[in-house]
Formats: structure tokens, C-alpha cells, sequence
């Protein structure tokens, strides 16, 4: 009996597993979506799963899935739908190509995506990480290329492309967990916020920066064009620097609001140091020099002719910034170290290494009951993703470089380790970075 009772408790058991559903993925979601609509008779294929990242959009060829329909020759009014799936989190956009005789090249519809939205839109938006497509008698030539567009950061698809005789049930449908409700309207923010006056705005901004330890701040000043346009070129020490640009706001009743966006550039390369495009009216910039050079600023969103004022505040670097290995890595290795709030080295690094594009490890020798400070920064070349992390003992820490960034830094400490591994993986056109490892009081 006690037998019995055993293997009658093992089959409920086994029977609350089975009824139990399992937790789906992405490829589980499509091989969902493909029975459903091979179900209703449709003829149903699979394509290869595809990676894409923000910024580089990528076009996928869709065929029609052959068989019996196919080699006969299909009928006229006979549908061709290309559903596109993404974990829910992911946002990205699908663009059918023209009709023939009207299909842009590939390079230019990539640019299409890019840059200007065409005359006639047919970008298709995602909800919920899924995107459809359906295309029905002679429009079924424009499913014949589908662009993809990743609007976050970056993604994997499953595609499953259909042909059948009419419409198909609607990938929701299908996916109950992926369905949304109806979007609400955008509200009106109303005005912008007015900043008040210029002078007590520059003496806020000095105040702030002298307070974070700045032993100077330097303002200059210029007159904006007549459409609120300008730009400033500034000599600047080697150090770190934090620029705030501040616009007088005119007197009159009606007038442009005042919404500067700037960035800071090499005068003699032209990189990119840092960019300011939000929705406040002052803008500020943080970037550190490796030595002393001209920056430009250029400008916009004044609201009018006005006055323009551009404060520096500057903070010195620490002599134990190694510069052996340029400016730009010397500048990038003491950005990681204002961005992460270490205080200024005060000893000579114990390690460093150099590396190219891809994933380096770099084992660090240190000492028990010691705190580190470990900085990766790009020293040539164009960087699309940095990290550093490091592993001591049980415990792990990482850093990456943010947009438009060029180093990163993790700080640890030591209980008992007397190592530790550094882990630096970096990615884009050919990409040589250093790391270099500071102990810390």
C-alpha cells in the first residue's frame, strides 16, 4: 500500500509539472507564432536568428517559404507576412522597400533610416518587442527587403515569414503576453523654464565648481548671432574642465525660449570631448586634457543676438597621470578618475598594460588590506564600447565608458588577495587603450 501511495504521489506530482507552463523565450515565442499560422495553412519558414545594434541598421531578404503554392504559381491576392521578434524590452523599427522600378539602392535606404524620414513613411514600430509586416498580391514585392532599425541599445531577432492565402492571425494574438494597450496622447509640458538672470546664473555656476574643489574659474563672453548661433575658441590648460555656456535672456515679451546645446571639440584633430543636446537652457561639458590645447564650442539655442557667457572651471592633474603614453590616453585616464570621484593619485601605478580591440586579461599583483583604483583609457584609434572589471577573490566590480566616452575605472579593495584580474574589452575601428592601476590611501 505504502508502494502505492508512493507512485500515486510521484503522477500528481508529475501532472502539476506538466500543466505548469514553462517560462518562454524568444525562440520559443517564434516557434509559437510559426505552428499557429502552419495551423491555419499557411506556408511558414524560419529565418536565421539575426544581433543588431543601435545605430546600424541592417537589411534582411524575405522570401516567400516554397512549396506546393510556390511552384505551382501563386495566386494573385496571396498574402506574405515577415513578423520580426525581439525580447519585450527592445524598441526598433521595420521598413518595407518601394514597389519595383522604385527601390532605393540598399546603401541609400540605410542613409534613409539615418537621416531624413522619406515623403512617404512605412516604418512599422514595435510594441512589446514584436514588429509585423503584411503585404498582399503585387504588394508583395516590398517584403522583398525589410530594413531593421534598433532603437535601443541592442538586440536579437527571430524572423518567421508566412505565405498565405489571406490574412493571418495577428502575432498578439498569438503572443497574449506581448499584447499592449492603447497609447495615451502626449501631454503638453507647457512653457519652458525661464533661468533667471545672467549674471546671478554665472556666480551659481562659480560657486558650485569652487565648492567641488575648483581652484579656478574662468569666464568669457561673446554675442550670439542674430538666429542664436555661435562658437567659442578657448586655449585650455592640461586638467579637467568643466564648461557651463549660459545665454542672457532678452527682455521682450515674445521671444525664443533658451535652450543652449553645445559641444567641445579639438581644435587640431576635431574629436569629440563632449556634447550637450538636453532640454535645459544652460549647457555644460566635462572633459579632461591631456595637454594644453584650443577646444571649440559651438553653439545654439540662444534666443536671439544676446549675450553668451562661457565659464571654465579647472582642476589640476595629478603628476602621477602617466603621459608616456600620449595626451589623449593622459586626458582619458584622468577622466575615469573624475567620473568615478577618486581622489587624485598620490603615488606611482603599481601596474600597466596596453591592448587592442577585444577581450584582455591583465592579472595585478597587490597587497592584503590595500584599497586600487584601475583606469582603461583609449589612447588611439575610434572606440565603439569599453569596460574594465576585475575579479578579487568572490567579489567583482565593472565600469563601462558611457556615450560618446573614452575610459572607464573601477575601484577595489584587498582583504586578503595578493592578486587580482583585470578584464578589459573594447570594441570599434581599431581601438589601442591602456590600463593603469593606482594604489589609493
Amino acid at each position: 500500500m505504502a508502494r502505492a501511495a508512493v507512485l500515486s504521489l510521484l503522477a500528481a506530482l508529475a501532472g502539476v509539472s506538466a500543466g505548469t507552463p514553462a517560462r518562454a523565450d524568444l525562440s520559443d515565442d517564434a516557434a509559437r507564432v510559426a505552428r499557429m499560422w502552419s495551423l491555419s495553412g499557411a506556408r511558414v519558414a524560419r529565418l536565421p536568428p539575426i544581433f543588431l545594434e543601435h545605430g546600424r541598421p541592417r537589411v534582411v531578404a524575405v522570401d516567400p517559404p516554397a512549396g506546393p503554392a510556390r511552384v505551382a504559381g501563386a495566386a494573385a491576392d496571396e498574402c506574405l507576412t515577415a513578423a520580426f521578434l525581439a525580447p519585450r524590452t527592445a524598441e526598433f523599427t521595420l521598413s518595407p522597400e518601394g514597389r519595383s522600378g522604385s527601390v532605393p539602392a540598399l546603401e541609400g535606404l540605410i542613409q534613409q533610416l539615418r537621416g531624413a524620414e522619406p515623403e512617404d513613411d512605412r516604418r512599422v514600430q514595435s510594441i512589446a518587442g514584436v514588429a509585423a509586416i503584411t503585404r498582399c498580391g503585387a504588394e508583395r514585392e516590398e517584403l522583398r527587403r525589410v530594413a531593421v532599425e534598433v532603437l535601443s541599445t541592442r538586440s536579437a531577432f527571430d524572423v518567421v515569414v508566412a505565405a498565405s492565402s489571406g490574412p493571418l492571425e495577428r502575432v498578439e494574438a498569438i503572443l497574449p503576453e506581448r499584447a499592449s494597450g492603447p497609447v495615451a496622447p502626449r501631454g503638453d509640458p507647457g512653457r519652458p523654464s525661464e533661468p533667471g538672470p545672467l549674471d546671478a546664473r554665472v556666480e551659481r555656476a562659480a560657486r558650485r565648481a569652487r565648492a567641488e574643489g575648483a581652484p579656478r574659474v574662468a569666464p568669457t563672453d561673446m554675442r550670439a548671432s542674430s538666429i542664436g548661433t555661435g562658437q567659442f575658441s578657448v586655449k585650455l590648460p592640461e586638467g579637467c574642465h568643466r564648461l557651463d555656456l549660459m545665454a542672457e535672456v532678452p527682455s521682450a515679451t515674445l521671444r525664443r525660449a533658451t535652450d543652449l546645446d553645445a559641444e567641445a571639440r579639438e581644435g587640431t584633430t576635431g574629436r569629440l570631448l563632449d556634447r550637450d543636446r538636453s532640454d535645459a537652457p544652460d549647457a555644460r561639458l566635462d572633459f579632461c586634457l591631456g595637454e594644453q590645447g584650443v577646444v571649440e564650442v559651438p553653439f545654439l539655442g540662444a534666443a536671439g543676438p544676446v549675450k553668451v557667457v562661457l565659464s571654465d572651471a579647472q582642476w589640476p592633474m595629478s603628476a602621477f597621470v602617466p603621459g608616456h603614453f600620449g595626451a589623449r590616453a593622459r586626458g582619458n585616464l584622468a577622466a575615469a578618475l573624475r567620473r568615478r570621484h577618486a581622489p587624485a593619485p598620490r603615488a606611482q601605478a603599481i601596474a600597466e598594460a596596453i591592448g587592442a580591440q577585444g577581450d584582455t586579461l591583465v592579472p595585478v599583483q597587490i597587497e592584503p588590506g590595500r584599497c586600487y583604483f584601475a583606469a582603461a583609457a583609449l589612447a588611439r584609434g575610434e572606440l565603439r564600447a569599453l569596460r574594465i572589471s576585475v575579479e578579487l577573490g568572490d567579489r567583482a566590480g565593472r565600469d563601462d565608458a558611457g556615450e560618446n566616452g573614452e575610459s572607464a575605472g573601477v575601484a577595489f579593495c584587498s582583504e586578503i588577495e595578493e592578486s587580482a584580474a583585470l578584464r578589459v574589452s573594447a570594441r570599434g575601428g581599431s581601438p589601442v587603450w591602456v590600463v593603469v592601476v593606482w594604489p589609493m590611501d
